[in-house]
C-alpha cells in the first residue's frame, strides 16, 4: 500500500515521508476473515501501549512504520496528508490508506479511524454532504446555521465550522454510516468519536435554544449507542469516546492524561465502569529531549489506575519527524516484566502503591505529583 508521493513536504526529514506517486492507487481488503478487537496483556507495557498521531505530509516511510506496526491499538488522526490537497481526495481516504499501509505490515494492530462527533472538517467528504443537506445542520433560535472553531493548524473558515445535528436522526443514521463504511474496507476495525462527551452549555456565544441542546446531546449518545452495537456485531474494535462517565461507548481517551491524582481518579473511574481506557500524556509536559528519559511520573500514575484493557501512549496529534515517531516506542520500559497487579492500589496519606506479579512495584506521591517504578530484575 506503500507508493512514491511527490506531495511530501519539503522541510520533512529524510526517513519520515514515504514517497507517494500523484496518482495514487489504493487498494485495500473488501472482505474480513476475523474480527480485530485490541489485544491486551500484562507481562509487558509493550501489550498496552497505544500510537495516536498522523503523518500531514503523506504516508509514513518504512522507518516509521517499523515502530508503529509495533503497538497493538493504532489511530490515525485528522490530518494525515493534510498537505496534499488533490482535488476529490478527502481525509477518509488518506486514513484509510494508512491504516491499510499499517494492517498490511501486521493485520493484528487494531486500527482505528479518526472522526469528529460535532465539528464539520472542510476537509472530509462529510463535508460535501453537510453543504447539499441544510437539515442535518445545527440550527440557532432564529433558524441560522450554527459554526464553531477548531484547531487553527487546519486553517478553517474564518466563520467557524457547521455542526452535526445529531437531534436530527437522520444524522444519526449518516455518521454511523460514515464510521461503518471506514471499517467495510477490511482495514479499519473502529473509530474515534472527538467531542462526543455531553455539551454543559452552547459554543461561542451560539444563540441555541436549550431545548435544541438537550436534543444533540441526546441524539449523540444516541449515535455512539447505535454504532457501539454495530461494531459489536461486526469488526468487534472500539468506539474511542472521552469521558469515563461517557454514556453510549465502552471506549474512552484520557485526552490529557498527568502526573496528577486528578488523572489516576479518572482513570480508576474508567476502569471501574468496564471501559477500555486510553491514558494520552500532552508531549509539552516533558523537560528533557527524548520523552522514554523522563516519563516515569505519568508511566508511574498510569501504573496505579490501569485495568484490563487499559493503555498508555504519548505524544502530538501530528507526528514532527521520524524522531518523533521513534520517541514513542521506549523500548527499555516496554520490555521490562510487568505481570498482573497483585490487587488494587492503595492510597495512604499522601502515597498511592501497587505491586504486580513479576515483583515490579509502583508508587505515587499525589503531593509532590512523583512517582517511581521499582521494576523486577
Amino acid at each position: 500500500c506503500s507508493v512514491p508521493n511527490t506531495m511530501a513536504s519539503p522541510s520533512a526529514p529524510s526517513g519520515f515521508v514515504a514517497v507517494v506517486a500523484s496518482v495514487v492507487v489504493l487498494t485495500v481488503v473488501t472482505s474480513r476473515v476475523t474480527a480485530i478487537t485490541p489485544s491486551f496483556g500484562w507481562d509487558t507495557l509493550s501489550q498496552q501501549v497505544f500510537f495516536h498521531s498522523c503523518n500531514e505530509s503523506g504516508l509514513y516511510s518504512d522507518q516509521a512504520l517499523d515502530v508503529i506496526t509495533r503497538f497493538p491499538l493504532v489511530t490515525i488522526e485528522k490530518g494525515q496528508g493534510y498537505n496534499d490537497q488533490q482535488p476529490g481526495k478527502y481525509a477518509e481516504d488518506k486514513i484509510t490508506e494508512q491504516l491499510a499501509a499499517i494492517k498490511a505490515r501486521n493485520s493484528s494492530i487494531c486500527t482505528v479511524a479518526y472522526m469528529n462527533s460535532i465539528r464539520d472538517w472542510y476537509f472530509y467528504r462529510m463535508h460535501q454532504t453537510m453543504l447539499s443537506n441544510p437539515a442535518y445542520h445545527l440550527k440557532d433560535k432564529k433558524g441560522n446555521d450554527v459554526h464553531i472553531n477548531g484547531d487553527g493548524h487546519f486553517n478553517p473558515p474564518k466563520q467557524g465550522m457547521l455542526v452535526f445535528n445529531h437531534g436530527n436522526p437522520d444524522v444519526q443514521a449518516w455518521w454511523t454510516n460514515v464510521c461503518l463504511n471506514f471499517t467495510k474496507s477490511g482495514v479499519v476495525d473502529g473509530c474515534f468519536s472527538d467531542s462526543s462527551q455531553v455539551h454543559d452549555s452552547t459554543w461561542e456565544h451560539a444563540d441555541v435554544s436549550p431545548a435544541d441542546m438537550q436534543s444533540l446531546d441526546a441524539g449523540i449518545v444516541s449515535t455512539m449507542r447505535g454504532l457501539t452495537q454495530a461494531l459489536d456485531n461486526t469488526t468487534k474494535g472500539p468506539l474511542i469516546g472521552k469521558t469515563p462517565t461517557q454514556q453510549g461507548v465502552t471506549s474512552i481517551q484520557i485526552e490529557m492524561f498527568t502526573a496528577s491524582n486528578k488523572s489516576i481518579s479518572e482513570l480508576l473511574l474508567g476502569v471501574a465502569n468496564g471501559m477500555r481506557v486510553e491514558a494520552h500524556v500532552e508531549p509539552t509536559v516533558f523537560k528533557c529531549k527524548h520523552p522514554c528519559d523522563c516519563v516515569e511520573n505519568e508511566l508511574a500514575a498510569y501504573l496505579i489506575g490501569a485495568g484490563e484493557n487499559s493503555y498508555f501512549g504519548y505524544g502530538a496529534w501530528i507526528s514532527a519527524d521520524l524522531t518523533d515517531v521513534q520517541d514513542r516506542w521506549c523500548e527499555d520500559l516496554f520490555s521490562r516484566p510487568l505481570g498482573k497487579p497483585n490487587g488494587l492500589a492503595v492510597l495512604s496519606g499522601h502515597l498511592w502503591t501497587r505491586s504486580f506479579a513479576s515483583g515490579t512495584k509502583v508508587t505515587f506521591n499525589i503531593e509532590k505529583k512523583r512517582g517511581t517504578i521499582t521494576w523486577a530484575s
